[in-house]
């Protein structure tokens, strides 16, 4: 049996009315569900960067006026209550999304797979709020790639899409979001106020420390993003995504008090370890025949 190579092509999704199966794709499901109802808990309870898009006069001002006839100072004034309501609805739809990757296995409820697309399209819009907020800042955006991604990618595991593109659209998604991070470790745009505290607080130690602690990993986010494209050091730099994506989820809960949003906010930020567990696992698996080393077993 040969190593299966990271660009093998390999059917997730055949003919018939199977689906995949196997303790990776119970994990892309658990991905998926955990990060859109964290997602749905922060908008809820924590308001959202979608708001942002909102206030934004330059955008809106002259549609609002020219065809609703609204001026932008009234809109301004008048619109707060109900772009609060708007919000907390979509984060309930966000967390009742976060059952649709276990009903797509269930054949009569298959159709629900797309209700994957307005949930992966509020992740977009939160994402560009987030970039927004940031002074448009590249690095706000792209660090949040696997994120955004996950309910792309379960959709993609329920399609004919090869394994190779599978494998290959969730590297892209690491190598951006590790490659966001390291911009703003490495001090490239202003180091993040919360990176800087949640260091001092878990290694216990003084500002100009946790700078250089953070400079440190940013220096190895950048190599390990080099490493993933290189068949052999993949593994090494999976292996380093997979730790250091985990510990600045757990750093999230683990710095500040309370569970409440910190729990989510970890939470949230599954992607970040669990979708590089899943590419050094499919990327390192070995295949039995010439078409599959997934099994499939059909529809409910």
């Amino acid at each position: 049996m040969n190593r299966v190579s990271l660009f093998t092509r390999i059917r997730f999704f055949n003919e018939t009315n199977t689906i995949p199966s196997g303790w990776w794709f119970v994990a892309l499901q658990t991905t998926v569900c955990i990060t859109l109802a964290a997602r749905g808990w922060l908008t809820w309870q924590w308001d959202s960067p979608l708001r942002s898009l909102v206030w934004q006069e330059d955008w809106w001002a002259r549609p609002l006026n020219h065809f609703f006839g609204i001026p932008w100072r009234h809109f301004a004034e008048h619109s707060e209550p109900s772009l609060t309501n708007v919000l907390e609805y979509f984060g309930m739809f966000l967390m009742f999304c976060a059952v649709v990757p276990w009903l797509v296995t269930v054949n009569r409820l298959r159709w629900t797979r797309w209700l994957l697309f307005p949930a992966g399209l509020l992740l977009v819009l939160d994402d560009i709020g987030r970039w927004i907020d940031a002074d448009r800042e590249l690095g706000m955006v792209i660090e949040h790639a696997l994120q955004v991604a996950s309910p792309f990618l379960l959709l993609m595991a329920l399609s004919s899409v090869s394994k190779r593109m599978w494998m290959l659209s969730v590297s892209v998604a690491a190598s951006l979001t590790f490659v966001g991070h390291g911009l703003y470790a490495i001090g490239y745009y202003s180091v993040p106020l919360i990176f800087q505290t949640m260091t001092m607080q878990i290694l216990d130690c003084e500002q100009n420390t946790a700078l250089t602690f953070l400079k440190i990993a940013g220096l190895l986010d950048f190599i390990a993003v080099t490493g993933l494209w290189i068949s052999v050091t993949r593994p090494w730099a999976l292996i380093y995504m997979i730790g250091w994506g985990a510990a600045t989820a757990l750093a999230r809960v683990c710095a500040h008090d309370g569970l409440d949003p910190w729990l989510a906010e970890t939470f949230v930020r599954t992607s970040h370890w669990s979708l590089p567990l899943l590419l050094l696992y499919l990327s390192t698996a070995r295949s039995t025949d010439h078409t599959s080393d997934i099994s499939h077993k059909p529809s409910q």
